[in-house]
């Protein structure tokens, strides 16, 4: 685009007024000014704009497909600067978060909650796949932000923010698995388990400490939604490997038998990941708030 835009934004004025003069009177600006600016426009494009009568000015055919497209540019540039002043004021906005189920389920509920009573006007996107493709989508922007467990690996400069440090546990339903009898971590080798699926950090984390204990788990059932898990435990599908929060947060947790050992498990540490140049204010908020409900 060659031409200035306010030469556009002059032009503009006067096809509304139709007056050299009301026009420089609502743009604070000298007659001689704009009868300058409008033979420049004139110029540029190579047409006449505005006959001369008594009672002003008038358009010609050609100011009138051009008033066509410049009105419907500036009633989409305010539109812009409207939208952006409703984002910097939180007024509007979508935060968009990768997070695996067996954190989400728990963890972000709260403090969604808590900020949607501030800023109603935000809403959310949570999306939960392995890590390595959330993590893709936030190179890409897809994401803002990923609420997840380490090691977290990125090709970008990502900021990593540790926000909870979270024990496991093996946990059955009472009743519904018959003998059970586990006094050892091996004992486990014996009885169905219910694990996360081997792509999440959590599971892979077991899976390292078992073999270092010479004990191999066989999991009957492999999930990606903790919930999924949950109701496999309490149909009696085996024994699940769970945050041990989440069961404590269970309306029925005291028929959830949580299994100990001499050795512990290992833990769970969840922090946030973002890439900090591509930040809008509503995720930088968010963040803040993660950072005030570290548990």
């Amino acid at each position: 685009m060659n031409t200035d835009y306010n030469l556009y934004k002059i032009f503009l004025y006067l096809y509304e007024e139709k007056s050299i003069s009301k026009t420089a009177n609502r743009l604070y600006v000298s007659q001689p000014a704009i009868s300058y600016s409008l033979k420049e426009l004139e110029k540029q494009l190579g047409y006449t704009l505005f006959y001369r009568n008594s009672k002003g000015i008038e358009p010609t055919m050609e100011a009138k497909e051009l008033y066509n497209y410049i009105s419907t540019a500036f009633n989409i540039l305010n539109d812009a600067e409207e939208h952006i002043k409703n984002l910097n004021h939180l007024n509007i906005g979508c935060i968009r978060i990768g997070v695996p189920t067996y954190i989400g389920v728990f963890y972000l509920t709260d403090v969604i909650t808590s900020f949607r009573k501030q800023f109603p006007g935000i809403s959310f996107e949570v999306v939960s796949m392995p890590m390595a493709e959330m993590v893709e989508m936030l190179e890409m922007r897809k994401l803002d932000v990923i609420v997840g467990t380490l090691p977290i690996n990125s090709k970008k400069n990502v900021t990593k923010i540790t926000l909870s440090k979270f024990h496991n546990c093996f946990a059955y339903y009472k009743g519904k698995i018959k003998d059970v009898s586990i006094s050892s971590m091996k004992d486990l080798e014996k009885y169905p388990l219910i694990l996360p699926d081997d792509s999440f950090t959590v599971r892979l984390k077991l899976d390292e400490y078992m073999e270092s204990k010479n004990i191999q788990l066989h999991p009957v059932l492999e999930g990606w939604s903790t919930e999924i898990m949950l109701s496999m435990a309490r149909n009696g599908v085996g024994i699940g490997y769970f945050i041990q929060d989440i069961i404590e947060q269970q309306i029925d947790k005291d028929k959830f038998e949580i299994l100990t050992f001499d050795n512990d498990l290992p833990d769970v540490d969840v922090c946030c990941v973002y890439i900090e140049e591509f930040l809008t204010r509503a995720t930088k908020k968010f963040i803040d708030l993660l950072k005030e409900n570290k548990k």
